[in-house]
């Protein structure tokens, strides 16, 4: 037992090892960091303005691409389709078990423009998220940021991210996390940071972390990533 509980803590730091090989990624209202060979995001963040959060324009989502491959990224480095998460979504089947196209930075604070709408729907923006939790408690934090703190503050930062173990939806990485972190104009951080699991609490407050325990479960998990904040 103490030898397999060791093979399987060398194959998670291995696996982690690799988790540092990324590139960054420049669209027009949003960065991405992105590791090449997970294939998958680590971090996207966007600057979240007051006049984009009251817009009058709002991007009707079923007028915009689907989700889509990313130009921006080479085809080598994407393996997320709408055919990985279909052939797992119908094996499971149960609610509780479906994983949805979960964004990092979210449609609903790109609607007031086309090219920023069609560009949050990269497949490099999105990761495995389950439905629950992507549909309520994290929905409900996106909206936290966009209509109650963007109303009282301007250019806020908004950070997202993924940390990953070894679990795949086929050949997608499943993140173990999601975590945001909030950067108001005077520098206060707020950072919350979530399991992604089967749950059926929708308060997001419960994720709340102090941003030093935030920034050591990131390194933890990454110990060479540069964090943007």
């Amino acid at each position: 037992m103490k030898k397999s509980i060791i093979l399987i803590l060398v194959s998670f730091w291995a696996h982690l090892g690799n988790c540092q090989n990324t590139i960054t990624v420049q669209h027009k209202y949003y960065t991405l960091e992105y590791d090449t060979v997970l294939k998958s995001p680590l971090i996207s963040w966007y600057i979240q303005t007051t006049a984009h959060a009251t817009s009058q324009v709002k991007i009707d989502r079923k007028t915009v691409a689907s989700f889509h491959q990313d130009p921006l990224i080479s085809e080598k480095y994407q393996v997320a389709n709408d055919k990985q998460y279909s052939t797992y979504n119908a094996v499971h089947k149960s609610d509780s078990l479906r994983k949805d196209k979960g964004h990092l930075s979210p449609y609903t604070a790109f609607d007031f423009d086309s090219i920023a709408a069609r560009e949050s729907m990269y497949y490099t923006n999105t990761a495995p998220q389950f439905s629950f939790f992507n549909e309520h408690p994290w929905e409900r934090l996106e909206q936290y940021v966009l209509k109650t703190l963007a109303l009282a503050n301007d250019s806020i930062i908004v950070y997202t991210g993924c940390l990953y173990g070894m679990e795949k939806m086929n050949d997608v990485p499943i993140p173990d996390y999601y975590w945001k972190v909030i950067v108001l104009h005077s520098g206060e951080l707020t950072c919350y940071l979530a399991k992604n699991e089967i749950t059926d609490n929708t308060d997001f407050k419960r994720y709340l972390v102090s941003p030093d325990a935030h920034k050591n479960f990131i390194h933890f998990y990454y110990p060479n990533l540069k964090i943007p904040f």
